[in-house]
């Protein structure tokens, strides 16, 4: 574990395991039709909804565990109309249950939001017409909003589905990385919902839209910036990869930094002050997607660069306890 700034996580665990430590939560996936976890949300019973994103997947799969790690269901999703599926992230509404999104071929118009009945298993089509639909994030109002990592763009989708608009389409959330050609993706707005926050996982940045009195976009501006920070602190790899990102309840922003195979932590100001790494056995690999449960922080590792061998789910024990992504 390397930690930076350690006076603002002086408090105390009120989970099984102390502050700062990351453990492997759950079997490993690898044999499983849950190999390579991308998306995962949790219930209000602090059950888990891990979404699968095996390469080669023709059906998708969203595998259930129980708070103990237990896997209790598994919901096969079909495909649309591409062959293939891949599905991402992922969000729980206590009212409508699951939504997750396919990217399928990474080609428009096939990329879809879907929703998904846990108890029935019943999925519905929401919103099609995306290239690479990543993430989602949901408003006081309950319009979901999803970014499309190929086109820079974020959409703003009815609850019902009744409607789908482009909300914003900027040059910020795109890349011209080769090494990993994936712009926009994880979402998280403030817990005043005045910013919308989004993870440049390309370009290693984290992005920010004001969100306007009429709902609509304001003018997208860089919270964070990996090498302006490698600069400032004289170190490598700061939101290499960014990827998920979530609130906790102090303002603080956590970010999974997927090819640095950390969770890094900046502060309201986005000055990183924190770097966590598992070790040994339960080191994180290729983490996608989090999701906070209290002070319990659950990871997706996609194992993305090792053929998923590690495909697994972790558990970080968090200084304070994550922002409720109820927006009500």
């Amino acid at each position: 574990m390397l930690v930076l700034a350690l006076a603002a996580y002086s408090v105390g665990a009120s989970g099984d395991q102390p502050v700062g430590t990351i453990r492997n939560f759950g079997p490993n996936l690898q044999q499983t039709v849950c190999r390579q976890p991308e998306g995962i949300a949790v219930d209000p019973r602090g059950n888990l909804y891990a979404s699968s994103n095996s390469d080669t997947a023709t059906i998708g799969h969203v595998c259930v565990f129980n708070r103990h790690g237990t896997l209790v269901d598994i919901i096969e999703v079909p495909t649309g109309t591409s062959p293939v599926i891949g599905l991402l992230g992922e969000l729980f509404d206590e009212d409508d249950g699951l939504y997750v999104v396919d990217q399928a071929d990474n080609v428009a118009p096939n990329g879809r939001l879907l929703k998904i009945n846990p108890r029935t298993h019943a999925v519905t089509l929401l919103a099609a017409g995306f290239s690479f639909p990543n993430a989602i994030a949901q408003d006081r109002h309950r319009n979901l909003y999803v970014s499309d990592s190929l086109t820079g763009q974020i959409a703003r989708v009815a609850p019902d589905g009744s409607s789908k608009t482009v909300w914003i389409d900027s040059p910020l959330l795109r890349t011209n990385n080769p090494d990993q050609p994936v712009g926009a993706n994880g979402l998280a707005f403030d817990r005043e919902h005045r910013f919308l926050y989004v993870a440049n996982t390309g370009d290693h940045r984290i992005l920010r839209i004001p969100v306007l009195r009429d709902g609509s976009s304001g003018a997208i501006e860089i919270f964070a910036d990996g090498a302006t920070i490698n600069g400032q602190l004289g170190i490598t790899q700061a939101l290499f990869g960014a990827d998920g990102i979530q609130f906790d309840v102090r303002g603080n922003l956590y970010v999974l930094a997927n090819q640095a195979e950390e969770i890094q932590v900046l502060s309201p100001d986005g000055r990183l002050i924190a770097r966590y790494a598992g070790s040994g056995a339960n080191v994180l690999d290729f983490p996608a997607s989090l999701v906070f449960k209290g002070d319990d922080l659950y990871i997706a590792n996609m194992s993305a660069q090792d053929g998923g061998i590690n495909s697994k789910l972790s558990v970080f024990e968090a200084p304070y306890p994550g922002l409720p992504l109820d927006p009500r």
